[in-house]
C-alpha cells in the first residue's frame, strides 16, 4: 500500500519539477534587420527543449539583397539556447502562479545566411561573395506577455566566423509569438 502512494508520489512530483520559470513560447512570426540577415528578412520561429530555466529555439528568414552590383534573394536560419534572466518565483504548492510582464533571455547560439550568386557572376563578375555565412549568435531576448500573444524583442551581436561583405555584427529583430 505505502509502494503505490510513493508511486504516485514520484510520479507527480516529476510534473510539478517540470514546470517552467517562463512563458512557453509555441511560434512566432518576424522581421529581423541586419544580424543573421544581410540586409532584412521577414522570419519564423519555434520554441522547443523546454527545460526549467531556459529552452531551444529555431528560426528561418526569407529576405533580399539588393545593391548597386549585388541583387539575391536570401535564406536565413539561427539555432539559440534562451537562458531566463528574471525566473518566476515558484512555489510548491503553487502550482500556475502568474506571469511577468515583461521576462528577459539571454541567447546564445549559431545561425547564418545564404544568398545566390548566379545573376551577379554574369553581370558584374562578382565571385568573390560566399554563398553560405556562418555567424556566432549572442544577445538579449525581452518578450512582453500579454493574455494570448507575446511581443518580441530580440537584441544580437553576430560577429561572422568568415569573412563576407554582406555580414553585419549586430542587429534588431521585433516578433509576435503565442502560447
Amino acid at each position: 500500500m505505502f509502494l503505490k502512494y510513493f508511486f504516485i508520489l514520484l510520479f507527480f512530483s516529476q510534473l510539478t519539477a517540470a514546470q517552467p520559470y517562463y512563458t512557453r513560447i509555441r511560434g512566432a512570426v518576424g522581421a529581423e534587420w541586419l544580424g543573421i540577415t544581410p540586409k532584412g528578412a521577414v522570419t519564423a520561429e519555434a520554441a522547443f527543449g523546454y527545460l526549467r530555466k531556459s529552452f531551444w529555439n529555431i528560426q528561418a528568414g526569407l529576405g533580399a539583397v539588393n545593391k548597386k552590383t549585388f541583387r539575391s534573394p536570401s535564406l536565413s536560419g539561427a539555432l539559440t539556447h534562451c537562458f531566463v534572466l528574471n525566473p518566476y518565483k515558484r512555489k510548491s504548492c503553487v502550482p500556475q502562479p502568474g506571469n511577468y510582464l515583461i521576462e528577459s533571455y539571454l541567447e546564445a547560439g549559431l545561425g547564418g545566411f545564404a544568398v545566390d550568386r548566379y545573376d551577379n557572376d554574369i553581370r558584374s563578375g562578382n565571385s568573390k561573395q560566399r554563398l553560405l555565412t556562418p555567424s556566432a549568435l549572442a544577445g538579449l531576448r525581452f518578450h512582453l506577455v500579454t493574455g494570448k500573444w507575446i511581443y518580441i524583442l530580440k537584441l544580437r551581436y553576430t560577429p561572422p566566423l568568415l569573412p563576407n561583405l554582406l555580414a553585419s555584427h549586430a542587429g534588431i529583430g521585433l516578433g509576435l509569438g503565442w502560447r
